[in-house]
């Protein structure tokens, strides 16, 4: 691995001001981003998570750098556990998708890993930032296929007296569309 990208790593924090300037190194530095994702996606290392942070906004800012490693970032989506991965990684998705329903560059495999993972990380014990994310991930992929809105309504009934504003908010403006 790049010994400078491995100490910027190695030295990140979740600050803002810290993931913004080792985005604008990566950006930077193209190269590298297949090092990130890799690393990002290596679970048994516990800084994968401080990658993920960076990837969030590495392809927040330019998500054209995520197209050549989709097959490899929706191949490890499922291996994730930790929380603050989950929820760097499922924002980084819900811009994705959002964005491939434009331009249309996500395969049907991609985008049935991406409605997988999200119903998981929505049924599961995960933060609201992640089930936020995973709840507009499935508005969007469910423009396309059928089957995603009537599961989702029936977990997001089952979710509506959920304790944040914001994640209710989001919830009853889904179902209030959808009825």
């Amino acid at each position: 691995m790049n010994l400078e990208l491995l100490q910027r790593i190695e030295k990140s924090s979740a600050h803002t001001q810290n993931r913004i300037n080792n985005r604008d190194f990566i950006i930077q530095n193209p190269h590298l981003v297949e090092e990130l994702v890799l690393f990002s996606f290596k679970v048994d290392n516990k800084l994968h998570i401080r990658g993920c942070y960076i990837l969030e906004k590495v392809f927040e800012q330019q998500l054209d750098l995520s197209f050549p490693f989709l097959d490899l970032i929706c191949d490890q989506i499922n291996k994730l556990q930790n929380d603050s991965a989950i929820r760097c990684v499922s924002r980084f998705l819900a811009f994705l998708v959002q964005d491939n329903s434009k331009k249309n560059y996500l395969t049907e495999n991609q985008l049935e890993q991406i409605t997988e993972s999200s119903f998981d990380w929505l049924i599961s014990d995960y933060r609201v930032a992640v089930k936020h994310h995973a709840v507009k991930i499935l508005i969007e992929t469910g423009k396309k296929s059928a089957w995603i809105y009537p599961e989702l309504k029936i977990i997001l009934e089952k979710e509506i007296e959920f304790p944040s504003p914001g994640y209710k908010s989001i919830v009853k403006k889904f179902l209030n569309k959808i009825n």
